[in-house]
């Protein structure tokens, strides 16, 4: 079965980069045959160009090595670290696209495949006003013809009733529609026009279209699965691709547990990710902007009074555009932010966590990273950076199992960053052996300013933000650091 769901979803990966039909009532095999295998090959190619395009700019590197450079001045500040960017035998978990030769010879696998193999005339079915209807055979579909089909793999194809309805637009294009078992299911669609495709997978089709398909997999479906997500592959120009994924419809996702039950929920985002390769000009753009997302699950400890409450971690928003061209050497990461509104952590009707950003400034910020006279990286923002957490911890210690620092129980922290000409600004200080200073980070324009609790730092103008000597752990973060001199 695992190597008949393999063939069945290499049948539908040509949905990710297909595009374009003329305006035939309805088309015929030859023509979608030759419309989907000549697109999915080209966006194939495009795709993959505009990846080594953004991997190729030295200028993604010179950010890569600022921003490596910024952190080494924190040293000397007693910071949690960061989790690598690398996988575990050290190298980078990102694909290579690097290999232009093999990605041809891919699409142009690809491409054989769906001319010889899936629109083929032999599948065609029948013809409904100004769609075309193709019913998918396991022995065609699941080989490239080199060798024999797996009969795993036949008889799975077979058995799904796979269906293909290709329908005309109005517009010059062609849309395809899978169709799952006799209830014809309608997991993805697929929108082709000339200059751009769009892959729709539709949750409740999924759920349908498994349900038909596996009894004992649809069992441990979500009782409840909504909502729309689309991948869209645009090109702009001969060497400009743009690369986009949206939410076209809020998601929602309930599993019901012994417990409970699970709940994922994620507002409409369109876009949610975007990538912009431009090979001509040697620029890329990059752009994240999540909406509402909400985790809720039960509370699974012991504790009376706490059972029957939920968790929920609530997040406003998460959202960020970074842009990157050839020979660059000043950096903007623009509207940055963690949404509209707060975000939180509760305990039934409790919140237990919230967190703002910019709050009184319009919950963004941009910041510019660039180079000093001394070669280390400047970071400045606009308008300012204002972080407040707040905890209310208390009721957790209904819990005997769970350890509630006393400082947290009820606890407000705040970074913030603010004033200066221009907005406020920071740089790395490397440490110093002759001098015995660690490192640090010196606040150049503005001021930055710790809270947590009683205790607090100010760091001026032409200080450095450094760990403390001899700091007695009053338990909170800020404890640990000091404002002082930056050599």
């Amino acid at each position: 079965m695992r190597n008949a769901r393999s063939w069945l979803a290499g049948v539908a990966v040509f949905a990710l980069v297909a595009t374009g039909c003329d305006s035939e009532n309805p088309p015929d095999a030859q023509k979608v045959a030759d419309v989907t295998a000549s697109r999915s090959a080209e966006m194939v190619r495009g795709v993959s160009a505009s990846v080594r395009t953004m991997n190729g700019l030295p200028a993604v590197d010179s950010l890569e090595e600022a921003l490596s450079v910024f952190s080494a001045g924190f040293d000397g500040v007693p910071l949690p670290a960061l989790p690598s960017q690398e996988d575990e035998e050290g190298g980078s978990s990102l694909p290579d696209f690097s290999d232009e030769a093999k990605t041809n010879a891919q699409s142009a696998r690809l491409e054989k495949y769906l001319r010889e193999r899936v629109f083929i005339a032999e599948h065609v079915e029948s013809t409904e006003g100004d769609s075309t209807i193709f019913l998918l055979k396991g022995e065609k579909v699941c080989t490239d013809g080199s060798v024999l089909a797996d009969a795993d793999c036949v008889k799975f194809v077979n058995q799904s009733e796979l269906r293909v309805r290709a329908t005309t637009l109005d517009d010059d294009g062609l849309e395809l529609t899978f169709l799952i078992g006799s209830k014809r299911a309608q997991p993805v669609s697929l929108r082709f026009l000339p200059k751009a495709t769009s892959l729709v997978v539709d949750l409740g089709g999924v759920k349908s279209a498994v349900q038909q398909l596996d009894a004992e997999a649809a069992a441990a479906l979500p009782t409840v699965m909504v909502g729309q997500v689309e991948l869209k592959v645009t090109k702009a120009g001969e060497q400009h691709w743009i690369v986009s994924g949206s939410i076209l419809q809020a998601l929602r996702l309930e599993l019901t547990g012994e417990d409970g039950t699970i709940a994922i929920s994620s507002e409409r985002a369109a876009p949610l990710v975007e990538l912009e390769a431009d090979g001509a000009a040697k620029r890329a753009r990059f752009l994240l902007d999540l909406n509402t997302t909400e985790v809720r699950l039960p509370y699974a400890g012991l504790a009376p009074a706490l059972r029957g409450k939920d968790w929920t971690v609530s997040l406003s928003g998460l959202s960020f555009t970074l842009e990157a061209t050839e020979n660059q050497k000043d950096f903007t990461v623009a509207h940055v932010g963690l949404g509209d509104a707060q975000s939180f952590l509760s305990l039934g009707a409790d919140k237990l966590f919230t967190l703002d950003l910019n709050s009184q400034s319009g919950r963004h910020f941009d910041l510019t990273l660039s180079r000093g006279d001394d070669g280390l990286p400047l970071v400045r923002v606009q308008p300012e950076v204002d972080l407040v957490a707040r905890f209310f911890l208390a009721p957790l210690k209904a819990d005997a199992e769970m350890e509630v620092p006393s400082a947290y129980e009820e606890a407000t922290y705040r970074v913030r960053l603010t004033g200066g000409t221009g907005g406020p600004s920071l740089r790395p200080v490397r440490a110093n052996a002759a001098t015995g200073f660690k490192g640090g980070v010196q606040v150049v324009t503005g001021e930055l300013s710790l809270t947590a609790g009683d205790s607090s730092v100010t760091v001026g103008a032409g200080q450095c933000l450094v760990s403390r000597e001899n700091s007695s752990g009053g338990g909170s973060l800020v404890d640990y650091l000091q404002a002082g001199g930056c050599q």
